[in-house]
């Protein structure tokens, strides 16, 4: 009796079949049809914190060099003197207005503009506009006769 049982365990067959299988495969694909598209909205999200954060690191040295200087600049270069690194990637300009104020654009690696706006507070609202055009203008050094031009706005050396 103890060796039929024994026999019928040795020869049992182990493994998975081939609808387990096809259930699990299925089962990562519907997971993975969820994460993909999730994973790429996080990567563009992570790109425009990019360009707010050069915004922000350009205020910065826009108001180290005010101080030193009493005038805003208009040059890349001479906010890099005064700390400002922008990110590989993000698309920036700057035009300022002597001591009234300055203002910044940047575009990020997912083709959205952002605005900064020393008059107007700070990055502007609605930012992250899909075109320069369609770019919500605030109302204080950005007017439309004083905003720095598309074609100014570059990537970093």
């Amino acid at each position: 009796m103890l060796t039929r049982i024994r026999k019928a365990i040795d020869e049992r067959d182990e493994g998975f079949t081939l609808i387990e299988l096809l259930v699990v495969i299925i089962i990562i694909g519907i997971l993975a049809a969820i994460a993909i598209p999730v994973f790429l909205n996080q990567r563009k999200k992570g790109w425009d914190s990019q360009a707010k954060s050069d915004l922000r690191n350009a205020a910065t040295a826009e108001e180290t060099y005010l101080g030193d200087s009493s005038t805003y600049t208009s040059t890349t270069t001479q906010l890099v003197d005064n700390g400002f690194k922008q990110t590989s990637g993000v698309k920036f300009g700057v035009v300022a207005d002597a001591g009234k104020g300055y203002c910044a654009v940047a575009k990020s690696k997912s083709d959205k503009y952002f605005v900064y706006d020393s008059t107007a507070g700070g990055l502007a609202p609605g930012a992250g506009a899909d075109s320069y055009a369609t770019i919500g203008w605030p109302t204080g050094t950005c007017v439309a006769a004083n905003r720095p031009a598309d074609a100014s706005i570059v990537v970093a050396p």
